[in-house]
């Protein structure tokens, strides 16, 4: 049971890497060191540190998206309009990752 449990956490905590790095590749870069090795741990820590939020936020429109849902039905279903943070806050917090994501 434990190492189930263990399992869905790292399928997770791939599928919203990936959801981010799409996001973040998804916008030109300019400037950035070719060296992109630190794009996972940035991410890891704006979870753990900067944005823990977030990460609700954020695995929710991943399951989403996975699920063949179109990003508008997922951006209203995933964000908390009423509440803080944001989808949009979460992009922004998630913003910090993007050059050392851009050449992943």
């Amino acid at each position: 049971m434990e190492e189930k449990m263990k399992h869905s956490s790292t399928t997770t905590a791939l599928f919203i890497l990936l959801l981010i790095t799409v996001w973040i590749m998804s916008s030109p870069v300019l400037g950035c060191a070719s060296d992109s090795s630190q794009c996972r741990n940035c991410i890891l820590d704006r979870f753990k540190y900067d944005c823990p939020p977030c990460v609700p936020i954020l695995r929710c429109m991943s399951r989403c998206l996975w699920g063949g849902s179109a990003r508008a039905k997922c951006v209203k279903k995933c964000d908390c309009n009423s509440g803080y943070p944001r989808l949009s806050d979460c992009k922004k917090c998630m913003s910090e990752c993007k050059c050392s994501c851009a050449q992943a």
